[in-house]
């Protein structure tokens, strides 16, 4: 491994092990701001949230013109030149155009929530859509500060921002307006409480952290560049806002607000296994964009974290897709469990999705923005087509298939462009070990499930599913010596060398 190769995974691993753990409180607290949700007001109005949210979400995706997806590709190569003032003029030119945009989006929702809410046949809808509208502007801010973290690899306050002030401060905001007596508005004010908050903090730590934002003068920067870049990035931002967005649309549409909200519950439940790619895409499309003209280390890059991804996403894949029942009873109480039949197919077309890789970030990472936007019309559609042919008959199960089928063939049609555009795809022999371990997981899960049940599956199923999966590589030999040296950087983190340990026991050393 060449020195140039070895510090890209070094900033892999480092920075990526900062994701995981902020993921990991991110998820936990995400969790328990549904818990308390779903306890404090009924299922009707959870779902009427929900709905309201899944709007403004789409609408988001419009009206920001997705512009803060231009952060992480253009100024890690300013900032890799020392371009300081073009990195300072792209940043400020987005975060312009994103507000402006932003602004007229939500003036359209405030126009049009009376016929959204009629569309959808629920008045209370309007009102909640009146209050919601006040988070596109906000939104835009909040996702253009955590792609700047991003851009400049620096993922602990990025953790900071997104993963522990946000949801930490819904919690507490829904629980004192809830508990006031405000119920749905508590909720969905507690919701924007959280994101504004956590904007205040976060800009006061980028101003602090990149201070050539507020020292470089200000250098010219090619505004046909930024819009080529970023236009098919609106369209990809918007449709892909549409992905379990639509689901709630037909679920909504169809059946009812109650279903709508049981689902939610079920996506988020099974989004959650995407914790190990969600670490690593942050830092994943920087790294890509600065050596964009360097194929090995690309190649390297994406072979090594698609490996990666999928051995921190099958335990709990796995975990999901053979007892979802009771984590949904125990941790949102039993009238969420009509979810559990979207849980199964949802968790395994997260699984599949994971084990392309980072294949959006390869593409965005290279500039080829339409193939992006090309590949998310491809899930959506999917999506919106098996959406409406199954949820009908199905439900919200036939949701779950929707999603997860659709996800599966995205991800595989990207793979298959990458491979084409620079000639390198994400899959070696190690990674085929790795497919080959999850039987012994499998097999144990089988066992534990028909025996288990309640609070004590739920708390040994992932334990004894993580132990059987590794011991499952060991045996294949799943384990290389370049994983010791990412696990070297993880345990950096960590302050002691669980992970290495764990590894050189496996291989043997």
């Amino acid at each position: 491994m060449d020195k140039q190769t070895e510090g890209g995974v070094s900033v892999l691993a480092t920075q990526g092990s900062i994701t995981l753990f902020g993921n990991i409180c991110g998820k936990v607290l995400g969790f328990v701001f549904a818990a308390i949700a779903t306890r404090l007001v009924d299922p009707t109005d959870y779902g009427i949230y929900t709905l309201g949210l899944s709007i403004v979400i789409f609408i988001q995706g419009f009206a920001s013109l997705n512009i803060y997806r231009s952060v992480d590709y253009f100024i890690p190569q300013f900032i890799n030149e020392n371009e300081y003032g073009k990195a300072k003029m792209a940043l400020r030119n987005v975060i312009i155009i994103g507000l402006l945009s932003s602004m007229v989006g939500l003036a359209i929702l405030l126009l049009s929530a009376s016929t959204l809410a009629d569309i959808f046949d629920k008045p209370q809808l309007a009102f909640v859509l009146s209050i919601f509208a006040l988070l596109i502007p906000i939104q835009t801010i909040n996702k253009i500060l955590i792609a700047s973290f991003n851009s400049i690899k620096n993922m602990t306050h990025r953790v900071i921002m997104k993963d522990i002030l946000n949801p930490l401060s819904r919690i507490i905001a829904i629980i004192i307006l809830i508990s006031a007596g405000f119920g749905i508005v508590g909720l969905i004010s507690g919701y924007l409480l959280g994101v504004v908050f956590s904007v205040f903090i976060g800009l006061i730590l980028f101003v602090y952290e990149a201070d050539w934002f507020t020292h470089s003068e200000t250098d010219q920067i090619s505004n046909r560049d930024l819009l080529s870049y970023s236009l098919p990035l609106v369209l990809t931002g918007a449709i892909y806002a549409l992905v379990g967005q639509i689901d709630y649309f037909v679920i909504g549409y169809y059946i009812g607000s109650t279903e709508v909200g049981q689902y939610q519950i079920g996506f988020i439940l099974a989004s959650n296994i995407l914790i190990g790619l969600q670490a690593i895409t942050p830092v994943f499309k920087p790294i890509i964009a600065e050596n964009i003209h360097n194929t090995k280390i690309i190649e390297s890059q994406f072979k090594l974290s698609t490996r990666w991804v999928t051995i921190l996403t099958i335990p709990p894949a796995l975990t999901l897709a053979l007892a979802p029942d009771p984590y949904l009873s125990i941790l949102f109480t039993n009238q969420y469990t009509a979810a559990s039949v979207a849980v199964v197919p949802l968790s395994l077309g997260y699984l599949i999705n994971a084990s392309f890789g980072p294949e959006g970030m390869v593409l965005e990472g290279l500039g080829h923005t339409r193939l992006t936007l090309l590949n998310t019309f491809v899930l959506v559609s999917t999506n919106g087509v098996l959406d409406l042919l199954l949820v009908p008959e199905l439900g919200v199960l036939g949701a779950g298939i929707a999603t997860g089928t659709a996800l599966t063939v995205a991800g595989l049609v990207g793979v298959i462009e990458i491979y084409y555009i620079r000639g390198v795809h994400p899959y070696s022999a190690q990674l085929m070990r790795v497919w080959v371990a999850i039987a012994f997981p499998l097999a144990v899960g089988i066992v534990m499930t028909s025996f288990l049940e309640g609070l004590l599956l739920i708390i040994t199923l992932p334990v004894f599913t993580l132990i059987s999966f590794i011991l499952g590589l060991h045996i294949v030999g799943g384990f290389t010596s370049e994983d010791a040296k990412v696990a070297d950087q993880f345990d950096q983190r960590i302050g002691y060398p669980v992970i290495k340990t764990l590894l050189m026991i496996s291989m043997n050393k």
